[in-house]
């Protein structure tokens, strides 16, 4: 009897034992699920995508705009163009935001982004150090840089231009050239003909050489008056070879001219901008970019409370140049200046345009994705055109993938 109770007690043990185990182990494997579902799965995710509930909308958004042509422009009817609207409007449609637009100076968009006052500008903004370091940006929309408008020259200035082209190195050179050739050449038919004109037994040298020089232009440029023609062999030998060495020297002469002309107008509207030491520079008054750019190289300016006001004066020849944004200058110029002023082809100090946000804002990264959608359609393509031109429209195009698979 004392056994079975014995045994019975070992038993109960065992069962008890093998209790708490289980109990243990299947607290042990809760404990780990609970924190294993506790980790959100972010991370297999895909890093681009964008969330379902798309912020701003259902809210209307204020975008801060100053007027800069071409980037934001209003119509007489009300209606608002350019650049920067477009690439804004497009992308906010897309993603069906509505918005508002409140007028401020440029200088203001940075406080007001910071306050709170408005969710993003849409206007002339480039990327700057100081700026980054103060607001987040969107992807660039657009590449441009700083460009050089110039007074045309006219009445007595523009004819000054015009001998001072005719009368350079580059066209002098080569009339000088053919002037060499054609005096060698008349001295040949002078050797051939001086004896068989009897006529003029006392024909001198510099006469001679004068009627040969006539018949050698006369020759060149297939003029043939009938009076001086050669009249011995190695004469009308030497003609008929000067007929086809002319032929090619004419051609010649005219690719040069060409070239240097070619020459003359690039050495017009390429310069150092070392250039701008020596001459009345305007620009826009500071803080804009243009302004501390010409202060940080040590060239003396004007500055102008709006560029329509530099452009004035330099068309009144009150500067010699404006410095600014290169395709706002086109714009401008081809608008209110085209007879009088012209914008050169050299630019310098590239910078990107990007729409400015407050700092993390939730817009950004679908706004990010939506304008890199509209860069890629032929739309955003033809509005740089209408704006800029398609010969300067390339060099803005950084980020648009063409369809050709380059």
């Amino acid at each position: 009897m004392t056994q079975k109770l014995e045994s019975l007690t070992v038993c109960s043990k065992i069962w008890v034992l093998k209790g708490f185990v289980d109990l243990r182990t299947i607290i042990s494997w809760l404990f780990f699920w609970v924190v294993f579902l506790s980790f959100p799965f972010t991370g297999l995710a895909a890093p681009d995508a964008v969330p379902d509930t798309i912020p701003g909308k259902g809210k209307t958004l204020i975008v801060g705009i100053d007027p800069i042509p071409p980037f934001a422009l209003k119509t007489e009817e009300g209606q608002w163009h350019g650049i920067s609207w477009a690439i804004w409007h497009l992308a906010a449609s897309s993603l069906g935001w509505r918005y508002e637009i409140k007028l401020m100076p440029l200088e203001q968009i940075i406080p007001a982004l910071l306050a709170g006052e408005i969710d993003v500008a849409a206007t002339a903004y480039g990327i700057t150090e100081n700026r980054e370091a103060k607001v987040d940006f969107s992807v660039p929309y657009y590449f441009s840089s700083f460009g050089v408008a110039t007074a045309k020259p006219r009445g007595v200035h523009a004819w000054m231009a015009y001998l001072k082209e005719v009368f350079s190195s580059y066209l002098l050179k080569p009339v000088l050239f053919l002037t060499a050739i054609l005096f060698f050449v008349s001295m040949l038919f002078w050797l051939c003909e001086r004896r068989k004109d009897r006529k003029n037994k006392d024909l001198r040298f510099f006469k001679g050489i004068g009627n040969a020089f006539l018949l050698s232009s006369e020759t060149m440029t297939t003029v043939g008056y009938g009076e001086n023609v050669p009249k011995t062999k190695m004469g009308r030998t030497l003609a008929c070879i000067w007929m086809f060495v002319s032929i090619i020297l004419v051609t010649s002469l005219t690719a040069s001219v060409t070239s240097s002309l070619t020459t003359i107008q690039l050495q017009k509207t390429l310069y150092d901008l070392d250039d701008l030491h020596h001459i009345r520079v305007g620009c826009l008054a500071p803080p804009s970019r243009s302004a501390l750019y010409l202060a940080r190289q040590g060239i003396a300016h004007q500055s102008f409370d709006s560029i329509q006001a530099a452009l004035k004066a330099l068309s009144q020849r009150k500067l010699d140049a404006v410095v600014y944004d290169f395709s706002t200058l086109q714009y401008l110029v081809h608008e209110d200046y085209r007879d009088e002023l012209t914008v050169l082809s050299r630019t310098f100090n590239p910078k990107f345009l990007a729409l400015p946000l407050p700092p993390d804002s939730p817009l950004r990264r679908p706004l990010n994705k939506a304008i890199m959608e509209v860069m890629e359609t032929p739309v955003w393509h033809r509005i740089l055109v209408s704006y800029i031109g398609k010969d300067v429209v390339p060099s803005m195009l950084p980020f648009v993938h063409r369809n050709n698979g380059q």
